[in-house]
Parts: C-alpha cells; sequence; structure tokens
C-alpha cells in the first residue's frame, strides 16, 4: 500500500468513526452552556462589550494566548512552514516588539480612555466623530476578512473530524460560533476562550510521541526536511527574498502592536497592572508553541504527507491522519477547531462592537441627542454580530489564499490604520485630529492598493509585503500634517497626560 493509499484509509476510518461526532458533539456542548450562562448576566453595553471590566490575570493571559493561537496560526501555520520554510517564519523579536509597545505605551492609556473599543479610544483622543467611525469601518472590514481565514480553517478540520462536506461544515461553524458570540459577549467568549483553550493544548500535545516516533527529534527533522527541500532550513527558507523577510518581520512587529484581539482586552481588565501584565506573559508562552506548532509539525508535515495534498492548509489534517488513531485523531481536530473558534469569537465580537456601539451608538445616535434603551442596544449589538457572521460566511465560500496570507492582510490594514495615531497620540501632545484621520485613512488606501496587487501578481508587489507602504504612508502622512495643523483640544490632551497638566 501506498503513502497516499495509506493516508486515505486513515481519514476514511477517521470519518467513519462516530467517536469524532461524540468528541466534537461534547465541545460544542460545553461551549453552547458557557454561552448561554453568560447570556444571562449581560444587563448593559458594559457588560456585553467588556465584561463588567471585572477579569484578573489568570483569566485574562489565557483568553489572549486563546485569541492569539488561532485556527490559522495552527493550521496555515504548518502550511506555512512546511511550503516555505525558513526560521524567519517565527518572527520572535516582532513579538516581544510588539508586546513591548503594548505594555509600555498602550494599556494603561487605553484603560484611562474608560471605553470599550479602538474606535472609542480614537474618537476620545482626538475628538473628532469623523475618526470613530473611519475607525469601526475598519475594524469591521479587517475583522471580516480575519474571519474569512478562520471560517476556512475551521471549516476545513470539520470536513475531516465530522466526514461532511466542506460548505456543510462552513455552515455549521458560522452557526456555532455567531450564537454564543450574540448570546454572551464578551463574557462568553472569554469562558470560551478557557474552555477551547484547554482543548486546543489537549490536542497539540497528544500528537508529540507520534510525531516524535515518525520523524525523530530536532536534529533528525531538520536534516530530513533539508534534504528534501534545499534551503528549507536557512533563514530565508526555500523561496522568501531578503527584501521580504524583514518586512515579513516588520508588519508582525506591526500587528502584534495593535492587535485587536489583545488590545480590546486591555479594556476589560480589572486594573491597568492586571492588562500590562497579561501582554508578556502571553506572547512568551505563544512564542514556545510556536516553535513546536509550526517549525516542527511544519517539517514533519513536507516529510510525511507533502506530496499527497492538494492545499497547503491540508497538511496538518492529512498529518493527524496519518499518525493518530481515529479516536485520538478526533480530539486533535477538535483541539484545532476549538483554536479557530477562539479567535473567530473575539473578532466577531469587535465586528459587532464596531457597528453597533461605534457606528450607531457613538456616531449617529449621541450626537443627535438620543438615547436608547439599554436592552435595545444590546440587541442592536447581537443583531450586528449575525449579520457580521453572514457576511463572513458569503466571503468565505470562495477558494482563496493561504489562510496566513489572508490573516496577515487583515493585520496589515490595522496596523496601517492604528498604529502611528496609537503610539503617537499616546507619547505626544502635539499630533493633531487632522494628522490622525490623514495617516490612518492613507495608510489604509495604500494598504488595500498594494493588496489587489498582490493578489493579481503584478510584478512590482511581490517582494514587498502591503503591510510596510501602508505603514510608510501613514508614517509620512502623520508627520508632514501634525506640522502644519494644531492639537487637539487641551481638555483631550489632559485626560491622556494628566502628569503635564
Amino acid at each position: 500500500m501506498t503513502a497516499r493509499e495509506t493516508t486515505a484509509t486513515g481519514i476514511e476510518t477517521l470519518i467513519s468513526n462516530p467517536i469524532g461526532v461524540a468528541i466534537f458533539g461534547f465541545y460544542l456542548v460545553v461551549i453552547v452552556v458557557l454561552g448561554v450562562v453568560a447570556s444571562r448576566q449581560q444587563k448593559t453595553e458594559t457588560d456585553f462589550w467588556v465584561a463588567g471590566r471585572q477579569f484578573g490575570l489568570p483569566i485574562l493571559v489565557m483568553a489572549n494566548m486563546a485569541a492569539i493561537m488561532h485556527g490559522g496560526a495552527i493550521l496555515s501555520g504548518v502550511a506555512f512552514a512546511g511550503k516555505f520554510g525558513g526560521i524567519a517564519i517565527l518572527p520572535y523579536i516582532s513579538f516581544v516588539g510588539g508586546a513591548a509597545v503594548i505594555f509600555y505605551f498602550f494599556a494603561k492609556k487605553l484603560r484611562m480612555s474608560g471605553g470599550f473599543t479602538i474606535p472609542d479610544y480614537m474618537g476620545d483622543r482626538f475628538n473628532s466623530t469623523t475618526l470613530r467611525a473611519w475607525s469601526a469601518v475598519v475594524v469591521a472590514l479587517s475583522s471580516i476578512i480575519y474571519l474569512v481565514g478562520q471560517l476556512r480553517g475551521m471549516a476545513f478540520v470539520l470536513e475531516r473530524l465530522l466526514g461532511y462536506e466542506f460548505m456543510t461544515c462552513l455552515i455549521l461553524g458560522t452557526i456555532i460560533f455567531v450564537a454564543y458570540v450574540a448570546l454572551g459577549g464578551l463574557l462568553a467568549v472569554v469562558w470560551t476562550n478557557i474552555a477551547q483553550f484547554i482543548f486546543m493544548w489537549v490536542g497539540l500535545l497528544i500528537l508529540v510521541p507520534f510525531a516524535y516516533e515518525a520523524v525523530g527529534g530536532w536534529e533528525s527533522v531538520l536534516s530530513r526536511v533539508e534534504a528534501l527541500a534545499p534551503g528549507w532550513t536557512s533563514p530565508t527558507g526555500v523561496s522568501w527574498s531578503a527584501s521580504y523577510v524583514v518586512s515579513w518581520y516588520l508588519i508582525w512587529f506591526v500587528a502584534y502592536s495593535t492587535r485587536i484581539e489583545l488590545v480590546t482586552k486591555m479594556f476589560a481588565a480589572r486594573d491597568d497592572r492586571v492588562a500590562r501584565a497579561s501582554v508578556p506573559i502571553a506572547i512568551g508562552l505563544v512564542m514556545l508553541f510556536l516553535l513546536y506548532g509550526n517549525i516542527y509539525l511544519g517539517a514533519a508535515a513536507r516529510i510525511l504527507v507533502w506530496d499527497q495534498i492538494g492545499s497547503p492548509d491540508q497538511a496538518f489534517p492529512f498529518l493527524v491522519a496519518q499518525l493518530l488513531t481515529p479516536a485520538l485523531a478526533a480530539v486533535a481536530l477538535t483541539g484545532i477547531a476549538s483554536a479557530a473558534m477562539s479567535t473567530t469569537d473575539s473578532l466577531l465580537l469587535m465586528s459587532g462592537s464596531a457597528i453597533a456601539h461605534d457606528l450607531i451608538r457613538r456616531c449617529y445616535d449621541e450626537p443627535r441627542g438620543m438615547q436608547r434603551e439599554e436592552k435595545e442596544y444590546l440587541r442592536i449589538s447581537r443583531y450586528s454580530i449575525v449579520v457580521v457572521g453572514v457576511v463572513a460566511f458569503l466571503c468565505a465560500i470562495p477558494d482563496v489564499a493561504l489562510i496566513l496570507r489572508i490573516v496577515s492582510y487583515a493585520i496589515a490594514l490595522v496596523g496601517s490604520a492604528f498604529f502611528f495615531p496609537l503610539l503617537v497620540g499616546m507619547t505626544s501632545r502635539r499630533v493633531s485630529r487632522q494628522a490622525a484621520l490623514a495617516s490612518s485613512i492613507g495608510g489604509t488606501v495604500a494598504t488595500s492598493i498594494w493588496i489587489v496587487a498582490s493578489l493579481l501578481n503584478v510584478p512590482w508587489s511581490v517582494n514587498l509585503h502591503p503591510g510596510i507602504v501602508g505603514l510608510a504612508a501613514a508614517g509620512v502622512l502623520m508627520l508632514l500634517v501634525t506640522l502644519f495643523t494644531p492639537p487637539v483640544e487641551q481638555a483631550n490632551i489632559d485626560k491622556y497626560f494628566p502628569e503635564t497638566t
């Protein structure tokens, strides 16, 4: 029997075994129960969007890790490592730098803003409804792009776990996470994140002894993969240019300093000390995970299943099916499905908040002197989440690029829109609202143009990540416009720089 036939048989066995359905069914029961229980504690927008600002350090660390270690980080992390190789796919320096920016500059002042979202901060710091509305649109659109990758990753895993068609799995996964997020808000997201964190780690650790038996330890796996794909173990891997590696590191630095799953959870921390301390702990643990979850398993996939798959994103499910028994494979795939959901729910919540809280309440109702009852705002919030989920589902149907590539485009939009307004706005009293708006819009537009060119494989776009172009445009506009425009009103400056008054 050939390797291809062995793998196919393993997958068919996994599909035909009802234990996969039973294990995933148990996981769903846990998630739905947590969502229902959390829904009973939602009385106001503060409860729904930031869970009453009650989270302590252990809960926040686990929630942050679950949100960062998404299905794309595992599923397409293995795919990316397997396809390109190179230690450059693990930009540890970028992770540390991004976490340091949040720790030293963002966490405390985001808490000082008293808001729920990044658009709250942008509108409050620069005293601009226009900037608040623009920021909400960016958050909503980038989250939907991000959601597309997560939904496809979850559907790939459920396809192998449950044996259903891809479309059925896509529908099922979308319904599940839309339901519990719409019911329970951030409290449901964090509680389910903790459950998903446990499922995810169990699923990954099950693979360790079986992968070791199949490909050996670090020295063995790296020598074998280098023989199969010369250059795989080099810093730039088998196909990256040096310039693209530099841009890759830079974009991940910006990504982790403006990562909205991390930044928005700062609003829900019990105090600024908890908010700050949770970030380096979570990032450090994520870095340990990526060394095994991406490099080692990516090399193992290149060795064992690469000639058997139609898409790199299928590498991890095929690896699981080949190495594990059907029962253990069901546990491992349930863990990866939970990883996809743990980020998907955070993104869904943020895009819903951008519509319901930022656009409808803060940009439309309040400037017109309108005030609805809290129950009505909660209802609008839930409707917004459902709408976003449906849009993301429709966009996830076509076959698109590698999941991690989609994710990198989404974070590029966020970084180019918010990096300079956040960093400069929190460190300088001089920056103006016009500069913040020009930086955010210009950076987003430049990034969008470059993304389109990259997707069309235009030659001048392929050696530089779109986010780098957007950041350059955003930085130049921030500097130039600040020179010729006045700073915002003194009251807004005093709120974020009280020591200067």
